[in-house]
């Protein structure tokens, strides 16, 4: 059983106590590795022989880890109050099966009241190297102790932030209804990714497409998704969506253009080799920087 679904199953049977032992956990995160006893006593102003009590049982629901000395929030136990927030808004009031595994994300169906299907995407950067993602995620602080259910809670605000920002001017994303520590509620969206798609009607239209929105995000949001690819954006006919940006960098950034000229490469790679569609890189650059105002096409 995920993570997700053990959090799901669990919300209904915690009690308010319990609620406040795993937020005094969630709060320590960039404090300590294993919660002493005392700090969670004293911060819960619950007794220590209670504490115990609490971490006991929330060690046997999967939703901590407990030791000897203390004990530390797990992947399971950010899930509950992911989750928990979600539903204290009316967003949703159930979790439903998987439907995207990604290397640093999860995504999951989910329903509200009256039955609206949603998806909510969990991020699991714990699952690669942390050493990597502190050299190539922006959104590592360099603080002395990271704690990565901190890191994940740090990408699913940035990526919220900057789907808010593409979305104003119109840059084909996927709507984002809420955010909650390391988790986003977005639409429920259907479409296939790009990298499985073996053919496409108009593979000519869905380029100018992509590249159309990589230039709306980099002339009028001023963002550039640093890590685009045909694993990252979904398709629908001719119609397509960027999705994943926790990576995304400013403008202003020192290496955007350089980050975003990778990503202009890795889309005419993917279509010169999957569809026989030539663009030059010149061409394209420039029309994605607002230089040009049409880039030309071959097949």
């Amino acid at each position: 059983m995920s993570t997700t679904h053990i959090a799901a199953q669990t919300l209904k049977s915690l009690s308010s106590e319990d609620w406040s032992v795993l937020s005094a956990l969630e709060r320590a995160l960039e404090a300590y590795e294993v919660v002493p006893f005392e700090y969670i006593s004293k911060t819960t102003n619950l007794h220590l022989d209670e504490v115990k009590f609490r971490l006991k049982r929330l060690d046997q629901l999967k939703l901590i880890h407990l030791t000897t000395n203390g004990a530390t929030l797990v992947s399971a136990g950010l899930d509950a109050l992911a989750l928990r927030g979600f539903v204290k808004r009316n967003f949703i009031s159930g979790i439903g099966p998987i439907i995207g595994v990604g290397k640093e994300s999860d995504v999951y169906e989910a329903i509200d009241d009256a039955g609206r299907a949603y998806a909510v995407k969990f991020y699991r950067i714990g699952r690669i190297s942390f050493r990597a993602i502190k050299i190539k995620r922006s959104y590592v602080e360099p603080t002395a102790h990271h704690h990565w259910l901190k890191v994940n809670i740090s990408a699913a605000k940035k990526e919220f932030e900057a789907i808010k920002k593409l979305s104003q001017v119109g840059v084909s994303v996927p709507e984002v209804i809420a955010r909650n520590r390391h988790a986003l509620l977005m639409e429920r969206i259907r479409g296939m990714l790009l990298v499985d798609c073996k053919e496409l009607k108009e593979p000519k239209k869905v380029l100018k497409e992509i590249l159309k929105n990589i230039r709306l995000a980099y002339t009028k949001a001023g963002i550039v998704n640093a890590d685009l690819s045909e694993f990252n954006i979904l398709c629908s006919d001719s119609k397509i969506l960027l999705i994943d940006w926790p990576q995304a960098v400013s403008k202003e950034h020192p290496n955007a253009t350089i980050l975003l000229d990778r990503d202009v490469l890795n889309i005419l790679k993917f279509f010169r080799r999957r569809f026989k569609i030539d663009c030059s890189m010149e061409d394209a650059s420039f029309y994605v920087r607002g230089w040009r105002d049409s880039v030309e096409l071959h097949s």
